[in-house]
This record gives structure tokens, C-alpha cells and sequence, in this order.
């Protein structure tokens, strides 16, 4: 994997690292150069390189707080879900899949710790979400009061994804339109990349050319934030360097279409991984009929719950293995309810399912679809 996304060219890389690196990585602490994995090490409350810069700020209370909350929550995330899930996929999915390159994962907003869990290895993660796209402040230059308010706001904003599995976009809405608070998913991106045991090694912005280009630009136009990640327990069948992209993008059928940039960022990229979970049952409505085809005609394997694609009509494109138990959609989804399910589950054709996902937190409610196509 080149250093850069493949499609930048020579004098972009150079306008890049003069300008945006500068603007984003040493401007955002105080000057110093601190890298991007500093950041990422930092919001995630782990121990930073010795020569780091942010290293001065550890001696504060808020720091040190924000530290200690953060090694609880790591250490509950990996040993009641991640760890569950890992093992999970390696009995369940690896075995059954090529390693996906592309892992293309529409209505996630920044949750690339369940992506990265079940798909380790890909050579491209692409999120997509309503959420804005925000950026970093300048660590080095806030008071601990300052600090302590924006550390604390990160995890109150991880607190849906760390107790439900999934973001709620309203309330997503709601963090990220608070003063002084995390302003989008930059710091969340950053935090899911530490805590999956990546280094991020760059990052930029990037606005979608009509031909499906990413293209680096500043903060105020970009379409979405792009980081140059690395497994640090990568497998030999691993790409030395993976790709993070997240994209502030409407995939409803009036923003998603043949002549849309993010349509022609997907087509340069076929195949691979198609994942869903909490999609709202969007694609059950008339309204999303276009992202819906995209995937099926597109994706070789697609992992999903039962708020994704109609199951019945993922069931004619794809050999479709099924986990857990199928009760239906909770209250607030109760029109959804697929009669389909009820006749798969019945039959006793489901295969157990070790934890929550999606609408269903309880690991005796939940269901995963996986897809492979016929």
C-alpha cells in the first residue's frame, strides 16, 4: 500500500504535507511535531512515545482522569465484546472468505471498532454517515478545565456505541453540535484506531471529484477525513498499510445515485465486504432503493442484522448462513418485522450467536446474516 491514497498525485502529496499535515497534526499541538498516532494514542488515553509533546500535558488531573477512565473502558470493551466477537468471526466468517480488500460498511457513522474486529486486514475501511466530520484541537494550548471538558465529552460521546454497540445518530447530532465538545468524528476515528492496535501514520481531509477521486483539500470543503492506518499485529496476508476513510455523505436515493461522487468512489472500488448493523431499516423504504441495489449487485460477501438489507431480498442474490435468535424488530422499528425470519429461525436452520448486536444488545435477541454471493 502506497503512503498516500493511490489517487493523489506528486504535487498533491507535496501541497499535503506542507500545508495540511502542517495545519492539522503540528498546528493542532502547539507547533510541536507531534505525529498523528501521538493524537490517536493521546484521546485514547494511552501511553504516548517518549519523545512526544503531549507527553507534558500528562501530569494533569484531567489527563491523568481521562487515562485511567479510558484503561477501564478498554479492558471492558475487549474482554465482554471485542474478544467475543474477534473469535466469533475467525470460526464463523474467516474460514468461509478470501481476506476482503474492501470492507464497504454505509450507515456506520464512526464506528470502525466493529469493522476492524470482524475484518481485520482489509486494505480499505469505508464509512459513511451523517455525522460531521470535525477536527482537533489544540491539545497543547487548552487549560486542564478545557481539557477535562473535552476528554470528558469524548466518552460521554462513545457512550452509545460502548453500552449499545451502535451510535444514535440524534444523539450523535446532539455531541457534536455542543460548545467546547468534540465538533465530529476526527477524535472518534483517532480513538477506534488506537484501540484497535493501529498506528495511524497520516491523515487528511478530502473532497469526492465527480469521477470518484478523493482528492486532498482543507477542512471547511472536504467530504471526508482519510487516515493511513497499520495493524501493529498485522498477519503476513495483512497490506503493510490499510486505508480509513469515513465520508459525511446522504445515501438516501436523492443523494445516492449513478451520477453522484460517492457512487463513483464505491464503482472504483468492487467487491469485497458489504457490513450493516443499526441501519435503521432504511433500506426496507422506498427512499434507499439505490444504495440497497449497489450493495447486492456489488459486494461478494455481506455481513449484516436484520435492520440492513430485506432479508428476503438478500436471500436471492446470496447463500445466506444465519445466527441467533430472531424475535423482530424492536418497538420502535415494529413495521419491519420480516415474516421470512420468522421462517428461517423456526426452522431450526440458525446457528448459535455469542453476543449483542445492533438494536438488540442481548446476546440471546440478536441475529447476523452473512451472505455469500451465489
Amino acid at each position: 500500500m502506497p503512503a498516500v491514497p493511490r489517487v493523489f498525485s506528486i504535487a498533491a502529496i507535496a501541497f499535503a504535507w506542507l500545508s495540511l499535515t502542517a495545519a492539522i497534526t503540528r498546528a493542532q499541538v502547539g507547533g510541536a511535531p507531534a505525529g498523528f498516532n501521538d493524537i490517536a494514542r493521546f484521546v485514547a488515553g494511552q501511553p504516548l512515545s517518549p519523545g512526544s509533546p503531549l507527553r507534558r500535558l500528562d501530569s494533569l488531573p484531567a489527563v491523568r482522569r481521562h487515562m485511567t477512565d479510558s484503561a477501564a473502558l478498554s479492558k471492558t470493551w475487549q474482554d465482554r465484546r471485542l474478544n467475543v466477537i474477534r473469535d466469533w468471526a475467525k470460526q464463523e466468517i474467516h474460514p468461509k472468505i478470501s481476506r476482503p480488500k474492501m470492507v464497504k460498511y454505509p450507515f456506520s457513522g464512526p464506528d470502525f471498532v466493529h469493522a476492524a474486529t470482524l475484518f481485520p486486514g482489509a486494505d480499505e475501511y469505508i464509512l459513511v454517515g451523517l455525522e460531521p466530520l470535525g477536527t482537533l484541537p489544540n491539545f497543547t494550548e487548552m487549560t486542564d478545565p478545557e481539557l477535562n471538558g473535552y476528554l470528558s465529552h469524548l466518552n460521554h460521546t462513545l457512550r452509545s456505541i460502548s453500552q449499545r454497540s451502535f451510535f444514535i445518530t440524534t444523539e450523535m447530532r446532539e455531541d457534536f453540535g455542543k460548545a467546547g465538545g468534540v465538533g465530529g468524528v476526527y477524535p472518534v476515528l483517532l480513538y477506534f484506531a488506537a484501540l484497535t492496535n493501529h498506528e495511524v501514520t497520516n491523515g487528511q481531509f478530502v473532497k469526492l471529484a465527480a469521477n470518484g477521486e478523493a482528492v486532498v483539500s482543507g477542512a471547511a470543503e472536504a467530504d471526508g477525513i482519510w487516515l493511513q492506518i497499520r495493524a501493529l499485529d498485522r498477519l503476513p496476508d495483512f497490506p503493510l498499510t490499510q486505508s480509513l476513510y469515513y465520508f459525511k455523505s446522504d445515501l438516501s436515493d436523492s443523494g445516492f445515485k449513478a451520477s453522484s461522487p460517492m457512487k463513483a468512489f464505491l464503482d472504483r472500488r468492487p467487491g469485497g465486504m458489504g457490513y450493516l448493523k443499526a441501519a435503521s431499516y432504511l433500506m426496507h423504504t422506498e427512499a434507499f432503493t439505490n444504495i440497497r441495489n449497489y450493495l447486492v449487485g456489488d459486494c461478494q460477501y455481506i455481513l449484516q442484522d436484520e435492520s440492513g438489507i430485506p432479508a428476503e431480498f438478500l436471500a436471492t442474490y446470496y447463500n445466506a448462513s444465519y445466527y441467533g435468535k430472531y424475535i423482530g424488530p424492536i418497538d420502535t422499528f415494529a413495521e419491519h418485522d420480516q415474516p421470512f425470519l420468522h421462517q428461517i429461525y423456526r426452522s431450526g436452520a440458525a446457528k448459535p450467536l455469542p453476543f449483542g448486536t445492533g438494536y438488540r444488545m442481548r446476546d440471546e435477541d440478536a441475529i447476523q446474516i452473512f451472505g455469500i454471493r451465489k
